[in-house]
């Protein structure tokens, strides 16, 4: 299992959004999109929304780093017990990179 998180800033809200939506529309390998969270939350540094998806190979890569903007995305895996390496060594980010409070992670 993956998580995705795309940030943006509050005065691009609209279009993280439109990039929500079009997610939902057409990838069907993402399982479950969450709706926009327009505060900071856990390790996040920025508002952001999430993803899941359970196979980083089927394209999702490749398809954000197209369709993101200039938004940032974190990739991770979630392999249960070990966020802080999830989120930190085991991330792929796209476009800069903003890192995470890794103090709210459980090691």
């Amino acid at each position: 299992m993956y998580h995705g998180h795309v940030y943006f800033a509050l005065r691009n809200a609209e279009q993280a959004e439109a990039l929500r939506q079009k997610i939902i529309t057409e990838r069907k390998d993402v399982l479950e999109v969450f709706p926009l969270v327009q505060r900071l939350v856990g390790p996040h540094k920025m508002p952001m929304f999430e993803m899941h998806f359970a196979n980083k190979d089927s394209g999702i890569v490749e398809w954000l780093e197209q369709e993101r903007g200039d938004m940032s995305v974190l990739i991770h895996p979630v392999t249960g017990g070990e966020e802080t390496l999830d989120h930190t060594v085991r991330a792929i980010w796209l476009g800069r990179e903003l890192g995470v409070f890794e103090e709210t992670l459980s090691s």
